[in-house]
């Protein structure tokens, strides 16, 4: 039996500048809020919320307080409810996120319709969505482009977590309908460099495991595109891992989603590991076997 860990997988920079930002936050105050989790991983938040850092959904209840904005981003109405109610706002937007913000602001002044490529519920759209105008939408892969659609001009960008596969697609069906097409690549480079990574290493594997938060897109992302491949699961602790799942697989291709931390990632090899009565613990992300192509 072999495990193998993608080459780029776990915490991006934006995930780890969130909870810096919100633990360096709390260090200066009793309490810390965000609106909505700070990040899509349920047993981080968890822990936050044991350290002072508490996640509630309303803008509204908020006066006067600390208020961490999550690495996800907030619409331009809550920023503008929080800031009016005089509390002290701490932006750990991802940088990435504000750049999409920061287009859909400068298209919409410059007249341009645009089309936000994601998932219209996650709320990085919505609040990618609320810096547009009434002529702005949300499309996802079914979006039909009929023969009867046309535009003079149009703008189109991603929501961050898609797959450059999937954006490039949607480019091609909607081009031959524009005299203009401007299309804002805003898919962040840490979501593609674990994408390609976690579809190398699914190409050698029997069974993919995937590791992160089941509200997270891009782990779900993830999930997605190795399953085009192989077998793949979806797991957020090592807790969902059981004999049956590995019966007559010998070949085992991990990744995780970068709201994954390593602590994660250690505990399911761990627990593969023992399933399969193989070898001692691990205690370092270092010590899991990386996949190189030779393997």
């Amino acid at each position: 039996m072999q495990i193998w860990l993608a080459k780029c997988a776990g915490y991006c920079f934006g995930v780890k500048r969130a909870i810096k930002m919100a633990l360096d936050a709390r260090q200066e105050t009793d309490r810390v809020y965000t609106l909505g989790p700070l990040i899509h991983n349920t047993q981080i938040v968890n822990q936050l919320r044991k350290k002072g850092i508490a996640a509630i959904e309303d803008s509204n209840q908020m006066v006067g307080e600390v208020v961490d904005i999550r690495s996800h981003g907030i619409t331009r109405n809550q920023r503008q409810v929080l800031t009016r109610n005089r509390n002290k706002l701490i932006d750990a937007t991802c940088p990435y996120v504000h750049k999409t913000h920061k287009i859909i602001a400068d298209m919409v002044a410059a007249g341009y319709p645009i089309l936000i490529f994601g998932d219209g519920n996650h709320p990085e759209v919505i609040g990618m969505l609320s810096y547009g105008d009434e002529e702005t939408k949300v499309i996802f892969n079914d979006y039909q482009v009929t023969d009867s659609c046309h535009w003079q001009k149009l703008c189109l960008l991603s929501q961050t977590t898609q797959s450059i596969e999937d954006f490039t697609a949607i480019i091609g069906r909607l081009l031959p309908h524009c005299n203009e097409l401007r299309a804002f690549n805003t898919i962040c480079s840490s979501t593609s460099e674990r994408q390609m990574a976690a579809i190398e290493l699914a190409r050698h594997c029997e069974l993919m495991v995937i590791i992160g938060g089941k509200n997270s897109s891009n782990t779900k992302m993830l999930a997605k595109l190795c399953a085009r491949i192989t077998n793949t699961l979806h797991i957020e602790t090592e807790d969902e891992l059981v004999r049956d799942l590995f019966s007559g697989i010998q070949r085992i291709g991990l990744s995780a989603g970068a709201s994954t931390p390593d602590e994660m990632i250690i505990r399911v090899y761990n627990k593969i590991k023992e399933i399969y009565g193989e070898g001692d613990a691990v205690t370092s992300i270092a010590k899991i076997p990386a996949f190189k192509e030779e393997s």
